[in-house]
């Protein structure tokens, strides 16, 4: 099966934790299309295991098991590690931020017809804004590279803004800006709730990265 969507250790973190990472999808919403680094199994359980603020390290690790079993787990091709350090070192002459993980993937979505790639990391996402603009064979990345809350907002437009507030405010430490989003410092929980901090926050990062960011509002 051809991998469309690629997620990078942030996202199955985090969508692990809110046990919500089972809804993260590519637009077919077929899970068998989805690919993460081979790595993440020990770099992702090892951080829910040990590390970070979690209330619930039992059902995080559950939670991301079962995604495990379901999508594909990708080891790049020695093309891609090559392209992988020409990205990061575009990158370091650039003064950007950029880690293995992020470059890894990009070089896959290059060699792999243009999958989306799905990264939690901001600061990554304004690099390959920089480095597509300056590394000819990455340029095909613009529009395919989208945003935590992008894939959150997407969440919430399959199982409602209820309970996508109550899985998130579940665990208010995981993401401070989500957290902020969907009110979790608010005891009370409205009728007419709906998460609008993604939008400003999407707005804001589309500003910075016009051209690569996925051009919709929610994955």
């Amino acid at each position: 099966m051809k991998v469309e969507l690629l997620v990078d250790n942030d996202v199955l973190i985090k969508g692990s934790c809110y046990s919500l990472i089972g809804h993260v999808k590519p637009p077919s919403r077929d899970l068998g299309a989805v690919g993460i680094l081979g790595a993440a199994r020990f770099v992702v359980g090892n951080y829910l295991e040990r590390r970070g603020r979690i209330r619930d390290r039992e059902k995080a690790r559950a939670s991301f098991d079962r995604y495990l079993a379901a999508v594909s787990q990708l080891e790049p091709a020695p093309s891609e590690l090559n392209l992988a350090s020409v990205i990061e070192e575009k990158a370091l002459e650039l003064g950007l931020d950029l880690d293995g993980g992020e470059s890894q993937l990009c070089a896959m979505a290059v060699h792999r017809g243009w999958p989306l790639v799905l990264t939690g990391d901001k600061r990554a996402i304004k690099a390959i804004e920089v480095v597509a603009e300056a590394v000819d064979e990455v340029s095909g990345l613009r529009g395919r590279v989208a945003c935590l809350e992008q894939a959150i907002a997407g969440i919430t437009d399959q199982i409602g803004a209820d309970a996508a507030r109550m899985a998130i405010c579940g665990e208010p430490d995981v993401d401070r800006a989500i957290s902020i989003c969907f009110e979790c410092s608010r005891p009370d929980s409205r009728s007419d709730f709906k998460p609008v901090g993604l939008a400003s926050y999407i707005a804001h990062l589309r500003a910075e990265a016009p051209t690569v960011l996925y051009p919709s509002d929610s994955l």
